[in-house]
Parts: structure tokens; C-alpha cells; sequence
């Protein structure tokens, strides 16, 4: 996927935010998966859409390449909830994300993989990361790098302390959209 991708949202609004949820941890309690843990700062996502204010909406989500898993985006459809999501997925929408203008964008490279894309939408940031969060035999969960999940940050500064299996490597930045 390219950078233009990403860098073409600069300049819209985001309306809203809408997804499938992967859940943290499976049903090991008979009380159904666990979608939230407050030591977890991020949500983990099978896929994620931006719905815009003209209609219209760009679907988010990760490629595989030879080295690990990227980020991708397309233009689209609005979707909704078809009743199909599941088990240790779910539909649901986003409201902890910010809606608003996208001011800036920034993507990174890691090696040949798009990693992140990095927004700031009105006055908010978020970024979107190709990874996963994988469940240990203790319970606890290991933040696994270029990965077949989107991770999506409110807190840029939760994303440098998090604990990820392997180091973040300095990032080539790919491009970077002037502020609107």
C-alpha cells in the first residue's frame, strides 16, 4: 500500500469511527472475552473504518508482507453491522476515537513495511499500527510488532512505553502532510 493512502485524508472530516473489535484476552472465566484491560492503551482491531462527512468512508487494516503484516487503507462504502462478528469479535463503533478535521498525517516505514501512520485530528492525535496483542499462559499479553491487527493509540506517548516484543526501530518517515 502506498503512503497516498493515508496522507490523502489530510484536509477531511471524520465523522465517526466504526469496526470489528478483536478481543485481548479469550473466555478463560465463563464471563465472555475481555475487549478492555486499563493497562492496555490501545484498542485492538481486526479492521477499522472512517466515516467521512460527505458519505463516503476509507476502510483501515493490514497486508502481509514477506518481513510481517503493514498498514493498508481504501476508499469505500460505509459498512455496518451485519450480525456475522462474534466470539472473540465484535462490531461496534469507536467513540474514544477523535472525529473532526485530519490536520496532519505523518506514515513511517519500517524496513519495506508501512508500520504506522500517525494523525492528528482537530487538536487530538491517534495512531494506527500494524501489530497484535498476544495472550501469554499467565494472563498477560505481549505487544507483538508488525502484526495482522491494527492498534489504535489516543496517546502517542503510550505507544514509545509500551512493552513490544521487539524494539521500534528508527522509523523512516515517508511522508508528512503540511498542517491544514
Amino acid at each position: 500500500m502506498t503512503r497516498n493512502d493515508f496522507t490523502a485524508l489530510r484536509g477531511e472530516r471524520i465523522e465517526a469511527w466504526a469496526g470489528v473489535e478483536m478481543a485481548l484476552r479469550e473466555d478463560v472465566t465463563g464471563t465472555g472475552p475481555h475487549f478492555a484491560d486499563p493497562d492496555v492503551p490501545c484498542l485492538q482491531l481486526y479492521s477499522l473504518q472512517a466515516w467521512l462527512d460527505d458519505g463516503g468512508a476509507v476502510d483501515i487494516g493490514t497486508y502481509q508482507d514477506n518481513e510481517g503484516f503493514g498498514l493498508c487503507s481504501r476508499s469505500s462504502t460505509r459498512s455496518h453491522d451485519d450480525g456475522r462478528w462474534g466470539g472473540l469479535y465484535r462490531w461496534r463503533s469507536f467513540p474514544e476515537l477523535p472525529v473532526g478535521l485530519v490536520e496532519h498525517v505523518a506514515v513511517f516505514h519500517e524496513e519495506d513495511i508501512l508500520a504506522e501512520a500517525h494523525f492528528r485530528i482537530g487538536t487530538q492525535p491517534l495512531v494506527l499500527l500494524a501489530g497484535e496483542l498476544e495472550e501469554t499462559h499467565g494472563g498477560g499479553l505481549i505487544f507483538q510488532r508488525l502484526d495482522e491487527s491494527v492498534l489504535a493509540f489516543t496517546d502517542p506517548g503510550a505507544v514509545d512505553h509500551s512493552p513490544w516484543n521487539t524494539a521500534r526501530r528508527i522509523r523512516q518517515v515517508v511522508c508528512e502532510t503540511p498542517d491544514v
